[in-house]
C-alpha cells in the first residue's frame, strides 16, 4: 500500500512539473524573420521579443501543418516556447500562424481581353 502511495505521489509531482514547464502562450505580430530567429511585437506589453527557431519547431496554420516560409512580417502568431537557460532566449516549439494575415490582402484584378479590331470578312 505504501509503495502505491509513493508511486502515485511521484507521478503527480512529475505531471505537475510537466504542466508548469510551459507558461502562457506568447502572442504577437511578426516584425522580422531570420534563418534561426523570429522577432515579434508581444501583444501583452507591446515590446519586441526574439525567439529561436530550432529544427524541431512546428509550424501550424488553420490546424494544418505549415512551413517556415508561411512566417512573414505582419502575420499574427501564437507561440508555445520554452526558455533556454544557456542562451537566455526562448526556443519556439510550436508557432500557430493566423491564416487570415498570411493570405495576400488583395488579389490582382484579372486583365480584360483586348478587343479584336480587325474587320470580319
Amino acid at each position: 500500500m505504501l509503495k502505491r502511495i509513493m508511486i502515485s505521489s511521484i507521478t503527480l509531482v512529475l505531471l505537475a512539473g510537466l504542466a508548469l514547464a510551459h507558461g502562457d502562450p506568447i502572442m504577437g505580430t511578426v516584425t522580422a524573420v531570420a534563418s534561426d530567429t523570429v522577432t515579434i511585437t508581444n501583444s501583452k506589453d507591446n515590446k519586441p521579443l526574439i525567439l529561436m527557431l530550432v529544427k524541431d519547431t512546428k509550424y501550424v496554420m488553420d490546424k494544418m501543418p505549415a512551413k517556415k516560409s508561411d512566417l512573414k512580417v505582419g502575420v499574427k502568431v501564437v507561440i508555445d516556447a520554452e526558455m533556454d537557460t544557456k542562451m537566455k532566449m526562448y526556443n519556439a516549439e510550436e508557432i500557430q500562424i493566423s491564416p487570415a494575415a498570411a493570405k495576400p490582402a488583395a488579389a490582382a484584378k484579372p486583365e480584360t481581353p483586348a478587343k479584336n479590331t480587325t474587320p470580319a470578312k
